[in-house]
C-alpha cells in the first residue's frame, strides 16, 4: 500500500529536457568536454549509462565537477523551464488524496524552488537536492529515516536508469516514466516494478495501489 511518494525533478516533473542540447553545449565549450552533435545527443537517451560515458570518451570520476557545473548552467535558463504536460494536474490530485509528496534530485533545492514557486507548488513535505548522480541511495536513506517511513508505503518515480538501480539498492519500489532521459527501451532493461508511459497512467498505477 503506497501513502508516500518520492520525485525526481528533472524529466520527472520539469521539462528540463528542452533545454538539455542547449545547456549540454555550452558546458561542452567551457569545459573542453568531447561535443557530440544534436542528433548523437539525442541518441543518448537510448544508451546504457556505461555506453554514455563511453560517448563522451569521460571517467565517472569527472562526474562530481561536471554535476557542479550542470546545476550552474540550468540556474540560468530555470525562469522558462515547463512541467510536463499533466504533471501538475497529477501532483495536486495525488495531495488531494493524502499521499505525501517528496522530491528527491541530483539538481539544486535553490533551482528546485525558483520553478515551484514559479508554478505556485506547494504540495511537498520536504525537497532533497545535490543527490550523487550515480548514488541516490545515500540521501534517500537519509529522506526514509527522517521521517520514519515504511519502504513498503513508499514509492520512487523517476525518468533514468540510475533511478532504478538506486531504488533497487535502497530496497524502495519505482515506477520509471517514458517522457523524461531514458528511452523507454533502456528503462524496461532495468525492470522497473512499473513503467508509465503518460501521466494518466502513472496516476491509475498509484491510485491501484493505495
Amino acid at each position: 500500500m503506497i501513502n508516500t511518494i518520492i520525485f525526481d525533478f528533472d524529466g520527472t516533473i520539469a521539462n528540463t529536457k528542452a533545454f538539455a542540447y542547449q545547456l549540454y553545449s555550452n558546458m561542452c565549450d567551457k569545459y573542453g568536454i568531447n561535443k557530440l552533435d544534436e542528433a548523437a545527443f539525442d541518441h543518448l537517451k537510448t544508451l546504457s549509462l556505461v555506453d554514455k560515458f563511453r560517448a563522451h570518451d569521460m571517467s565517472v570520476f569527472k562526474l562530481p565537477k561536471l554535476a557542479r557545473r550542470a546545476r550552474r548552467e540550468i540556474h540560468t535558463v530555470m525562469h522558462e523551464v515547463k512541467p510536463f504536460d499533466g504533471l501538475i494536474d497529477l501532483l495536486i490530485k495525488l495531495k488531494k488524496n493524502g499521499f505525501k509528496l517528496f522530491i528527491l534530485s541530483s539538481n539544486s533545492v535553490k533551482n528546485i524552488n525558483i520553478f515551484i514557486n514559479q508554478y505556485k507548488l506547494d504540495l511537498f513535505e520536504d525537497i532533497y537536492g545535490r543527490a550523487k548522480y550515480l548514488k541516490k541511495e545515500k540521501v534517500l536513506n537519509k529522506l526514509l529515516n527522517k521521517y520514519h517511513l515504511d519502504k513498503s508505503e513508499v514509492l520512487y518515480i523517476g525518468d533514468e536508469t540510475r533511478d532504478i538501480v538506486s531504488c533497487k539498492n535502497v530496497d524502495i519500489p519505482i515506477a520509471s516514466v517514458s517522457w523524461g532521459f531514458d528511452d523507454k527501451t533502456v528503462l524496461e532493461k532495468e525492470n522497473p516494478d512499473f513503467l508509465a508511459e503518460t501521466p494518466k497512467a502513472l496516476e491509475k498505477y498509484i491510485l491501484e495501489h493505495k
